[in-house]
């Protein structure tokens, strides 16, 4: 079974490692909060939006499988 990547929404928020949360119990100066970002907010925009509609076409491919796959086993079962 190949598994997908599920496109998100949280591309302007940073995804720091673990190394960098123990960090930031130190980081009484918030030196480390830095978030990705975009030209201009239609950009920003843009990529949400698009984001989002990937989630939602990937929701919709994985409820149909699902729904293939049940009706497949039903016919098999009768």
């Amino acid at each position: 079974m190949n598994k997908k990547i599920i496109p998100t929404s949280d591309f302007l928020f940073a995804r720091p490692s673990a190394l960098f949360g123990q960090a930031r119990l130190f980081d009484f100066s918030g030196t480390f909060d830095e978030y990705n970002s975009c030209a201009t907010p239609e950009e920003a925009d843009e990529k949400a939006m698009f984001a989002d509609w990937l989630a939602v076409g990937n929701v919709i491919e994985s409820v149909t499988r699902k729904q293939l796959e049940e009706a497949d086993q039903e016919e098999e079962a009768a």
